[in-house]
């Protein structure tokens, strides 16, 4: 058995190498393939710094992926092959790499995070469990009566009012500049023409909200919904997801995917609703000093 471990300074051959790997697990690794193909379009679309790319091949085919864009944590694809998570802690620390956390499949995320944390001396915090969802067909009591559209400019003040507000209330480990830079590339979306967020109204006014985010080759995710707390429990963000979902399935792809806390029983219920069903659940790990 010969086993190669690589790092890549060129996209376009990692994207080449890697893309083929992660499209036979699509949904569950959805994130990965949504940001490869981000990252093609512009290296630098997550920050200055260069990403992180990595494979690990076992007589010329590959097992695992993993990818990181400065300052956020380390992705690993999906692996029938967990133990080669070994090998992707030991490269990293032949490198020297300074890794604030970790996100991928719960059985990977949590055998990463014991080596990287014993090899370091740090300690760990469960920061989520998170679920993946799929759906390839919305079920038609969820869709409702109100208005839906994308935003324009017009509303580009409520959303980002509202972004700021749900990133601050769902994402408690977020950092002033990350937000400030998701509201940047809002704004820009926003003065472009070309913005990714979708509003349901009710009497002309919005009350929720939900974005077309990363897109795989087959599929398309939804994230950032949102209802204000004084609009809640009047199945607003239930219609909204559902009439993206209906819209991004009439765009041509076969299906959308989205992350869930699982803390949060409310959105996993809701979602469901809509026709999701859960595929495979994440762990996010956070790497603190050993007090």
């Amino acid at each position: 058995m010969n086993m190669e471990t690589r790092f890549y300074d060129d996209i376009n051959k990692f994207y080449t190498l890697a893309t083929p790997f992660l499209l036979k697990r699509e949904v569950e690794n959805g994130l990965l393939l949504s940001l490869l193909n981000a990252l093609k379009e512009d290296i630098h679309r997550y920050g200055e710094e260069m990403p992180l790319l990595f494979s690990l091949m076992e007589d010329n085919i590959i097992k695992l992926i993993a990818l990181r864009t400065p300052p956020y944590d380390l992705l690993i694809s999906y692996t029938s092959k967990v133990d080669s998570i070994d090998a992707l802690v030991e490269e990293l620390l032949k490198r020297n790499e300074n890794l604030p956390g970790i996100l991928s499949f719960s059985e990977a995320a949590d055998r990463f995070t014991q080596l990287w944390c014993d090899k370091n001396s740090l300690e760990s915090v469960l920061l989520r469990k998170e679920r993946v969802y799929k759906l390839e067909k919305v079920s038609k009591e969820t869709l409702g009566n109100n208005r839906f559209s994308v935003a324009t400019k017009t509303h580009q003040s409520i959303v980002i009012q509202w972004t700021r507000e749900m990133i601050t209330e769902a994402l408690l480990e977020v950092t002033k500049e990350e937000l400030d830079r998701n509201i940047t590339r809002f704004k820009v979306e926003f003065e472009n023409n070309n913005s990714q967020i979708f509003l349901l109204f009710h009497n002309g006014k919005p009350v929720s909200m939900a974005r077309k985010a990363g897109k795989t080759l087959n599929g398309n995710a939804v994230n950032l919904v949102y209802t204000p707390p004084s609009l809640r429990r009047r199945g607003y963000a239930t219609e909204c997801v559902a009439k993206l979902s209906k819209y991004l399935l009439e765009e041509g792809n076969k299906y959308c995917f989205l992350f869930t806390d699982l803390s949060n029983p409310t959105s996993n219920s809701i979602y469901q609703k809509i026709g999701y069903h859960p595929i495979i659940d994440k762990h996010h790990y956070k790497f603190i000093p050993k007090s």
